[in-house]
């Protein structure tokens, strides 16, 4: 009996939740994964924020007939960005179509590195035993920890993230759900703001050992770009993409 199997059987068992865009899609090889955690790092002002909210209408798209699952939002920086909900409810071509609400999207607001744990390791399965959800974001996973740990903190910071990314890793396994981790950047020492490759995600090599699939977000010239940096199934390719008042649209790949 033959016992193998290829890499192209298992991508094709992949569960994918759509990112609203066909090319963005087609980039990701399907989408944002629903294994493991997507990390989607960027500058400020490249779109990352506008994307989750995007996938926030997407995981509620169903089968006919059966119940939309919810979101399941957690904002460390600022305020959830209702505003902008609000424009895509009323805009997007998903909105249209498929009629999201903001009715499924549960909003946790932390500051802290304690109240993130918590959250994760507490709040966030009574949540998930409670509501249908497909999706989890954080938005983003380097503030707390950026604006507390000093380098003599560094084993405190690593034992805190392993916990909380074996919790998300549990939570895509056991519950079906897509997890995404907004991340932000540091630019090497005498970087050029003329290319995206200079600059990489914080929080060092135990975070991204937690990582599944990671994407960057840049804004170069004015022109916005997504590129996949590291996967087990998705290429090192990238797609430029504008923001638009009905939501994230890619326009060419770039080779």
């Amino acid at each position: 009996m033959n016992l193998g199997v290829t890499a192209e059987e298992l991508l094709k068992k992949e569960d994918y939740l759509t990112t609203g865009c066909s090319k963005i899609d087609e980039l990701l090889r399907g989408g944002i994964s629903k294994r493991g955690i997507t990390q989607i790092y960027g500058e400020a002002g490249t779109g990352k924020t506008q994307f989750a909210l995007q996938l926030c209408l997407t995981a509620q798209i169903c089968p006919e007939g059966e119940k939309a699952k919810g979101v399941l939002y957690i904002c460390t920086e600022s305020i959830f960005p209702s505003k902008r909900l609000q424009e895509l409810l009323i805009c997007s071509p998903i909105s249209i179509k498929h009629r999201p609400t903001s009715d499924l999207i549960f909003v946790e607001h932390v500051s802290t590195v304690r109240d993130l744990e918590n959250c994760i390791l507490t709040r966030v399965p009574v949540i998930l035993t409670n509501n249908s959800i497909s999706l989890l974001i954080i938005d983003s996973i380097a503030a707390p920890y950026r604006a507390e740990y000093e380098e003599n903190q560094l084993k405190s910071r690593a034992k805190s993230l392993r916990s909380i990314g074996h919790a998300l890793h549990g939570f895509s396994i056991n519950n079906d759900l897509c997890i995404v981790c907004i991340n932000q950047v540091s630019a090497s020492m005498g970087a050029v703001k003329s290319s995206c490759h200079e600059y990489q995600p914080v929080l060092g090599v135990t975070w991204a050992c937690q990582v599944t699939n990671s994407i960057n977000f840049c804004r170069i010239h004015d022109q916005r770009h997504i590129h996949v940096r590291e996967s087990s199934y998705i290429p090192r390719e990238s797609l430029s993409f504008n923001i638009t008042q009905a939501g994230v649209f890619g326009s060419s790949v770039l080779l």
